[in-house]
């Protein structure tokens, strides 16, 4: 050099998340298994009712899955702490699987009854807490510690959830058309095969297994939760959100049938408004969190999500519903990527496994108790009444995200770090800038 200098030590770029091949098949594993179970959404009630033509037998069958997911989201806390997110995601996949793949067997064996269509429903729901949960605390011990990184992860991964979730039900009606309800559920049962094929070979034994000495139980999860403001907070606020999320899901077939006549393609299309809007929110999550902290596009997403949701008791038509599940899609989708991402880090790495079981399991809680009770509410006081509790209900949570962010200091940033120490020499900074 001209001046004489010593050029300076060249620094490692911190990968993108297009540069960590880790997460980019744990985003096709989970996309690919996600998609088989909205497959199976749409096929599992369609096969109880060509069973038994009862509706009373499909609400057992599928009250069947939630009691398990309520369950075991407490009691399975204590294994997947002692277990690790990586052997819990490999035990799910490759249980639920064949768990499925039973029911068209037996059907075509003509074996099947209502009795054990519950038993296996329970038996596949008894993963769902702890596997969700895992995909969760899984992610730092795939791009690291660092929040932007690990929020744009978060995104990338809720992206291919909300994708899944839009599409699923769609092509689940079309595939059970044309080959019937039986051979949708051995498709699922293929995904999750494929899934847990690709878990297996490409996800590293070093993301994040379940080290520790500290106490594995329920009771310790859900203590670690409370002890802390913003977890305890926002954890209570989850649950509340996810109880008036699923009240209205629940009510969109009252609303369809109420205003519009019993049209199935309304209630199809006003489902259809809050996915494609919370599937742009996160998307455009991932793009935010590269300048705007996670908790504060955290609190400004929930905030501005319970005034959205003042507007529902206003005497809107269809028209006017639909772009309003469109706007507050897009706010839930927006901040459940940052929200996902200040918690995990602010739980201890060797104790986030069963606390985030146990934290999934009470939003799960919340969303069965907002299921069961709206139908009942509706037809006790009207749709507008109801609207008024799930107004109420998101600005409890709102309140509670901001209760619980003030006087919590945010986690000092992590050194960029990566899994994928191969794939950090190829990283090029500009490409990651864009």
């Amino acid at each position: 050099m001209t001046n004489g200098t010593t050029p300076a030590a060249p620094v490692t770029p911190t990968p993108g998340i297009r540069q960590h091949r880790t997460l980019r098949v744990l985003l096709v594993a989970e996309t690919v298994s996600m998609l088989g179970t909205q497959l199976s959404a749409v096929a599992m009630p369609w096969l109880v009712l060509q069973l038994t033509g009862s509706a009373g037998d499909m609400g057992l069958v599928m009250a069947a899955q939630l009691a398990a997911i309520a369950v075991f989201g407490f009691f399975g806390a204590s294994w997947t702490g002692r277990l690790g997110p990586r052997t819990v995601m490999l035990v799910g996949d490759t249980v639920r699987g064949p768990l499925v793949a039973l029911l068209p067997v037996l059907y075509f064996l003509d074996c099947l009854n209502t009795a054990t269509f519950v038993v296996v429903m329970f038996a596949i729901g008894a993963f769902y807490a702890p596997y969700a949960a895992s995909q969760q605390a899984i992610l730092p011990g795939v791009v690291g510690e660092d929040e932007q990184l690990l929020g744009r992860a978060n995104a990338a991964l809720q992206s291919a959830t909300r994708l899944s979730v839009l599409l699923g039900p769609v092509l689940g009606g079309v595939l059970i058309s044309l080959f019937g309800a039986p051979t949708v559920l051995i498709v699922d049962a293929v995904s999750f095969a494929c899934s847990a094929v690709l878990l297996r070979l490409c996800l590293p034994q070093t993301a994040t297994t379940g080290k520790g000495t500290g106490r594995r139980s329920p009771a310790a999860g859900f203590k670690l939760l409370m002890r802390d403001r913003l977890l305890g907070s926002w954890s209570v606020a989850l649950a509340l959100g996810e109880m008036a999320w699923q009240a209205l899901f629940a009510l969109l077939p009252v609303i369809a049938v109420s205003r519009e006549h019993g049209s199935s393609v309304v209630a199809g299309a006003l489902l259809t408004a809050f996915g494609g809007g919370a599937l742009a929110g996160t998307l455009l999550a991932g793009r935010l969190l590269r300048r705007v902290p996670a908790r504060t596009l955290a609190l400004t997403g929930r905030v501005a999500l319970g005034a959205g949701f003042l507007a529902l008791p206003l005497p809107f038509g269809v028209p006017g519903l639909f772009c309003l599940l469109v706007c507050v899609g897009f706010l839930n989708g927006v901040s459940s990527a940052p929200v996902a991402t200040v918690r995990v880090l602010r739980i201890p790495e060797a104790q986030r496994p069963e606390a985030l079981t146990v934290a999934t399991a009470l939003a799960l809680i919340g969303g069965t108790a907002g299921w069961v009770l709206s139908g009942t509410l509706a037809q006790k006081a009207g749709l507008t009444p109801a609207f008024w509790g799930l107004a109420a209900l998101q600005l409890t949570a709102a309140a509670l995200f901001v209760f619980g962010a003030l006087g919590t200091a945010s986690p000092p940033p992590a050194p960029p770090s990566s899994t994928d120490p191969a794939e950090v020499t190829r990283t090029d900074p500009a490409k990651d800038s864009r």
